[in-house]
C-alpha cells in the first residue's frame, strides 16, 4: 500500500489520533490468571504436606524460553461516535539456552478495530505494516484484551513448535490453552497475585528453602477451562529484612501430561531455575525474573519499529487526510 492509499484509509475511518500516556506501561490492567474454582492438594502427597527437595542439574541443551513484549503505538478515535481503534506492535521470540540467542521470532503490527468496523487493507506507516482485525468488544479494555490475546496465540504457537522438537519450553506467565497446542511447556508465574491454597498449606510455601518446592496440586478454574498442575518453588531465600514472598514463584504444567511427567518437570524446575536467576544489579525484578528471560525481553524490545518515526508519520498522514497540510 502506498502512502496515498494509507491516507485514504485513514480518511475513510475518519481517524483522529490520541496517544496513550507514555508514563503508563499498560492502559488497562489485564490479568492472565483466572480465578481458581477448586484446588486439589492431594495430587502428589496424600495428607500433610512437606517441602520437596531437588538436586541441582545443568540441562541447557534442550531448553528454550518463550516470551513476548508489546507496545501501544497509538489510539485512534474514529469519527464523532467516540469509537476507537488501537495500533500496537508485539514481538514474540524463542531463546535457546544452549546457543545463548534468539533462534526464532515473530514480529507483528496490528490495528485492532471495534466490532462492526471492517477493513481489508493493511495500514502501512513507514516500514510498519498494521494488520487489521476486529476486537471482541468496543471498549478500551476490549481492544487491549484482544491485542494481548493475539500475542498470546503467537506465544502458544512457538511453545508448541519447540515442544514438538523435543525441547523443554519455559513460557513466561500462566499456560495458554488449549493445552493440545502447548505441548510439554512449563508456565513460569513470577508474580504471586492469587491465593490458591489455604492457610495450612501457605505455611509450607512461605518456609521453602532455595531449590525446594511444594507438592504438586491441581487447579480447576471456574470458567470452564481445563485444569492444570501447579507447584510453588523457591528460587532464592529471603534475608531477615525481606518479604517471605521474595524469590517465590509458581510453575504450571498441562493437565494432558501424566503425573510422572509432571513430577519430572517439577524436579527439573527446582534443580535448574534457581541457578539461572537474574542479578539484582541487572534487573529490578530479580530474583523472580530469570537471566535468560531478561535477556530475551531486552532483545525483543530492540526489534520494535522506531516509535517516534511512526507517530510523526501517522500525525502527518492524518493531517493530509483532513487536508490540513
Amino acid at each position: 500500500m502506498s502512502e496515498i492509499l494509507a491516507v485514504d484509509l485513514l480518511k475513510n475511518l475518519q481517524a483522529h489520533q490520541i496517544w496513550w500516556d507514555d508514563s503508563l506501561e499498560e492502559p488497562v490492567n489485564i490479568r492472565d490468571e483466572t480465578p481458581p474454582g477448586e484446588v486439589e492438594t492431594d495430587v502428589e502427597i496424600k495428607g500433610e504436606w512437606i517441602p520437596i527437595k531437588t538436586d541441582r542439574v545443568d540441562y541447557r541443551k534442550k531448553v528454550v524460553i518463550v516470551d513476548g513484549v508489546r507496545r501501544i503505538d497509538a489510539h485512534l478515535i474514529l469519527g464523532g461516535t467516540g469509537r476507537s481503534a488501537l495500533l500496537g506492535e508485539f514481538v514474540v521470540g524463542a531463546f535457546s539456552l544452549e546457543e545463548g540467542k534468539v533462534i526464532k521470532r515473530i514480529n507483528e503490527c496490528v490495528i485492532v478495530l471495534p466490532p462492526g468496523t471492517h477493513i481489508k487493507e493493511t495500514l502501512i506507516i513507514g516500514k510498519a505494516e498494521y494488520i487489521p482485525f476486529s476486537a471482541g468488544k468496543a471498549t478500551e479494555e476490549g481492544l487491549y484484551s484482544s491485542f494481548i490475546q493475539r500475542m498470546r496465540e503467537k506465544e502458544r504457537e512457538l511453545a508448541y513448535e519447540f515442544s514438538q522438537k523435543g525441547y523443554i519450553v519455559i513460557a513466561d506467565g500462566p499456560l495458554q490453552v488449549p493445552f493440545s497446542e502447548v505441548g510439554v511447556t512449563l508456565g513460569f508465574v513470577k508474580s504471586i497475585r492469587r491465593s490458591y491454597l489455604g492457610e495450612r498449606h501457605w505455611s509450607i510455601v512461605l518456609n521453602l528453602k532455595k531449590g525446594e518446592r511444594t507438592p504438586i496440586f491441581l487447579i480447576r478454574t471456574s470458567e470452564n477451562l481445563p485444569p492444570k498442575y501447579s507447584w510453588y518453588l523457591r528460587l532464592k531465600e529471603p534475608k531477615y529484612f525481606e518479604s517471605p514472598f521474595f524469590g517465590l514463584v509458581r510453575l504450571e504444567a498441562p493437565y494432558t501430561l501424566e503425573l510422572k511427567e509432571v513430577q519430572e518437570l517439577a524436579q527439573f524446575s527446582g534443580g535448574f531455575l534457581p541457578y539461572i536467576i537474574s542479578s539484582s544489579t541487572l534487573s529490578s525484578r530479580a530474583p523472580e525474573n530469570l537471566a535468560p528471560l531478561e535477556s530475551l525481553e531486552k532483545r525483543l524490545r530492540a526489534m520494535f519499529h522506531p516509535i517516534d518515526h511512526i507517530r510523526a508519520t501517522l500525525r502527518r498522514m492524518i493531517a493530509q487526510a483532513y487536508e490540513e497540510v
